[in-house]
């Protein structure tokens, strides 16, 4: 029976002039007509979504693409990164062992220093002494977190030793001790003298361990011994000569420098 075909029971027999089989293959062919339209249309709809989900993925495709792309830059750009710190690592390490290596105080500018502090023909130098010490840096203690130390195998041994990490090499570090021996007429020369080389931006901490009376030919003299150490953060190569960084002006004419440095002369 055609859902479609209407039924009335109750009509009259011989209301309808058509026959019953023409009406139920109308109803037939109506009710096709539709179910097709309606698989038609959830077609197109299917096959629409289809497309427009295609579309989207392909859109996230290539957003994806692009984030890839500039995520490899990136990566490039930060292997060079690293490659530069490692090459600017490595020249502050030789440019540090090349300043250690290099004389900071020259012996000649700290000499003048020391001279030109002394006073006039009150106090003597015999004996001018500088050591030096080099400062090893602390070693670093293997980390055992607790564990038993492992046991090396034969295949181990068979390593090639160019593969193990080497220690960087690290610039020496030395300590300097200056000592002076000397003899001084008075105590105050010897104090004074004292002060003024607590006021030399070259010396850290002078100290005076040692000072006794002695004489020579019925003459009474102050032996002392004065120690100081060199500061290591004054860079005393591109240092004015003592005389003329006191008065600030010009010097005409040749000028014999002390304590050894170079004579100069200013036009």
């Amino acid at each position: 029976m055609n859902p479609f075909l209407r039924q009335n029971n109750e009509a009259p027999a011989g209301t309808s002039f058509l026959p019953e089989d023409y009406v139920e293959r109308q109803s037939s062919s109506r009710a096709n007509a539709l179910a097709l339209t309606l698989f038609a249309i959830v077609m197109v709809v299917v096959i629409a979504a289809f497309f427009v989900t295609t579309r989207r993925w392909e859109t996230v495709r290539a957003e994806q693409s692009k984030i890839n792309e500039l995520y490899a830059q990136e990566a490039k750009k930060i292997e060079q990164l690293k490659a530069l710190e490692s090459q600017r690592s490595q020249m502050l390490d030789k440019a540090e062992i090349t300043t250690a290596l290099t004389e900071r105080i020259p012996r000649s500018a700290l000499l003048e220093q020391i001279v030109n502090r002394c006073p006039d023909d009150s106090l003597a130098f015999s004996e001018l002494e500088l050591k030096s010490k080099r400062i090893e840096p602390p070693k670093e203690m293997p980390k055992t977190d607790g564990k038993a130390p492992t046991v090396k195998s034969l295949t181990d041994a068979k390593k090639d030793p160019g593969s193990e990490k080497k220690d960087p090499i690290r610039a020496p570090k030395f300590e300097y001790t200056l000592t002076i021996n000397g003899l001084a007429q008075r105590n105050t020369d010897v104090t004074d003298f004292l002060a003024k080389l607590g006021e030399c931006n070259l010396l850290d901490r002078p100290d005076l361990p040692f000072i006794d009376t002695v004489k020579i030919d019925q003459t009474t003299f102050r032996k002392f011994q004065i120690t100081a150490g060199l500061n290591a953060t004054v860079d005393a190569r591109m240092l004015q000569p003592m005389a003329r960084a006191e008065k600030n002006e010009p010097v005409k004419g040749p000028v014999k420098a002390t304590a050894g440095a170079d004579t100069k002369a200013n036009d």
